[in-house]
């Protein structure tokens, strides 16, 4: 508004509204049954819409608690893991750039004796239009606790809930579908609710609140890419009837979770694994149980159940477990381990994965290596460098330093989970066929010095 005064024009100064009063308090005022890792979260904002409110937390367990935090830029706070069956109290104070000052009332609420945390972070769209439903997502993982009859309880961030929806098992992932009325940045949390001794239903044990997903909600649609092309790694030349582990990773532009949309080419159509953050590698076990040639197809799917390009990767399982790792089956194993006997063929499999030693045999996953007898690897010195550490040193003493590392080898094998070895990183070891003291190491093991040398 202007005034003329004396010919000159004056702008009247606009006025700052303070903040809004902070309200709708998770966990809610007077709770009581809380868990002790819980995420505080409010309502808050600024009228002016030029203006960014935020926050300062009051928390304790006496009234009139301390301060605890200021300058919170998003109305959340986690205070830690709580005490057992403790009353708490909290203040939320929100300003904002121009000085403007609003304090909430003070809070209160009583956790209980339950170590349980709260279910994972929800996944789902984080840019979404008003008055639009979109799902979303949880699951409750404890270590120490596995109950079925699960319910679950999203909060909307605007003040709404679903109530307690159940039950679900501890291994099922719950999904919820929402639709805000108006634009504005929401929190999307969540809580379990399980049973825990012979209580009623309102007297179950419950989590504390879950971390918050930021959800941006506009009068627009949401501008969105598809995810990458997934990459896929694992085993690529393995056995049959042994499971191996295949590690996916996608990234999508747009920073959304991913959900893998996989194809294992031998049981059935697609399998959907997820929710995964954009960029972490989702490893997913699998095996084949029958021999032959697998194409491995892979695609990413986002929140928005937009998908990105396929990736493959051919496998090969050539060869099926014997029946058995019995008494005389060992002895026969030995015999043809030391002669270099490849029953049925010299085909080699190859296997990767982290070599273990278990005080008497060395290991990848649960298949036995084989590298001779005993007493020719620990008296033999090896002609290969095998542990890369600059020495040429017993044979035994280059298996210990790969112990503990990702080890790929090429071997037979004699029967189930019991391979006799070949190559080691692609180095040859011994040749099939032949006794494992007529191999390349045998010149150093006789005569102190290598092939070739006088």
């Amino acid at each position: 508004m202007l005034f003329l005064i004396s010919g000159t024009s004056i702008a009247a100064s606009t006025l700052n509204n303070p903040p809004y009063v902070p309200s709708s308090p998770h966990p809610e005022d007077g709770a009581l049954d809380i868990g002790v890792k819980t995420h505080l979260s409010w309502l808050g904002g600024d009228p002016d819409p030029t203006d960014h409110a935020v926050y300062d937390v009051y928390f304790g367990n006496a009234t009139n608690p301390g301060l605890v935090a200021n300058n919170l830029t998003i109305p959340n706070y986690y205070p830690g893991v709580l005490k057992h069956t403790t009353q708490y109290f909290w203040i939320v104070v929100a300003k904002d750039q121009n000085g403007g000052v609003t304090s909430g009332p003070e809070w209160t609420f009583t956790t209980n004796n339950c170590t349980c945390s709260p279910p994972g972070q929800p996944s789902g769209p984080i840019r979404v239009r008003n008055q639009s439903r979109y799902n979303y997502t949880t699951q409750w993982m404890n270590q120490s606790q596995n109950p079925n009859g699960l319910y679950y309880n999203f909060s909307w961030g605007d003040g709404n809930h679903t109530g307690w929806i159940g039950p679900y098992n501890y291994t099922e992932r719950v999904r919820a579908e929402y639709a805000w009325e108006g634009p504005g940045t929401y929190q999307v949390q969540a809580r379990a609710r399980f049973m825990h001794g012979n209580r009623t239903f309102s007297e179950w044990m419950t989590t504390g609140w879950s971390e918050s997903l930021l959800v941006e909600v506009s009068t627009t649609n949401p501008t969105n890419q598809a995810p990458n092309t997934p990459e896929i790694t694992g085993t690529v030349k393995g056995q049959a009837g042994v499971e191996y582990d295949y590690t996916f990773m996608a990234i999508d532009p747009d920073g959304d979770d991913l959900y893998f949309l996989v194809s294992w080419d031998c049981c059935g159509g697609e399998t959907e694994y997820g929710p995964y953050t954009s960029g972490e590698q989702a490893i997913i076990s699998h095996s084949w149980s029958e021999k032959g040639t697998f194409i491995i197809t892979a695609k990413a799917k986002d929140v928005y159940d937009v998908e990105g390009p396929v990736a493959t990767l051919t496998v090969t399982m050539p060869a099926i477990l014997p029946n058995g790792n019995g008494f005389m089956q060992r002895i026969m194993n030995r015999i043809r381990d030391m002669l270099g006997i490849c029953q049925g063929g010299a085909n080699l499999t190859e296997l990767t994965g982290i070599m273990t030693y278990d005080g008497t045999n060395f290991f990848i996953t649960t298949v036995e290596l084989h590298f001779g007898p005993t007493w020719y690897i620990t008296s033999a010195m090896s002609a290969v460098d095998y542990d890369q550490d600059g020495e040429l040193e017993l044979v035994i003493d280059e298996l210990f330093g790969l112990v503990n590392t990702t080890v790929t080898v090429e071997g037979h094998y004699q029967s189930e989970d019991w391979m006799s070895v070949f190559t080691i990183n692609g180095m040859v070891y011994r040749e099939p066929g032949q006794p494992i003291w007529a191999s390349q190491h045998e010149w150093r093991w006789r005569y102190g010095h290598g092939p070739g040398q006088p």
